[in-house]
């Protein structure tokens, strides 16, 4: 799990709770505790898909976009993980005379990739509305 993907959620769950309203980036920055710049970063690509909408002026704001309760949170994984570079995670090298070294990078690599198809399965049946019954179900407090 990266952060982006963890935000994107809250982010969803949050405008699905409150549908009918508009939040500026910094509000929902405070809600979602993180600051506007990472926000901003998030939203600009659930804007992009359509998850949620903005709308400038004084009464403007971020809305979710119909209804995503019903989206898996594979969806918003893969968005937020697909070709994502974590910096140099691998070590080895294709220039060194031993083996070990020289296909390390190829072999892990592969299970890095086994690693992303295994926890977007595992996100496949669970949907931002799981993510809120389950907020809820812990004994739901007004402010969220």
């Amino acid at each position: 799990m990266n952060l982006e993907f963890n935000i994107a959620v809250h982010v969803l769950t949050f405008l699905s709770r409150h549908s009918s309203e508009r939040f500026s980036s910094s509000e929902l920055a405070s809600k979602v505790c993180v600051n506007p710049v990472q926000l901003r970063k998030v939203t600009g690509k659930l804007l992009e898909n359509n998850y949620i909408t903005t709308q400038k002026g004084k009464y403007g704001g971020y809305s979710i976009n119909g209804n995503v309760l019903d989206t898996p949170l594979s969806e918003i994984f893969k968005l937020f993980t697909a070709n994502k570079s974590f910096g140099r995670i691998y070590t080895g090298t294709t220039n060194s005379e031993c083996k070990i070294s020289n296909e390390m990078r190829r072999v892990m690599s592969n299970y890095h990739e086994k690693e992303f198809e295994v926890l977007e399965s595992f996100y496949q049946n669970i949907f931002i509305e799981n993510i809120l019954n389950d907020i809820l179900m812990e004994g739901y407090n007004e402010k969220i």
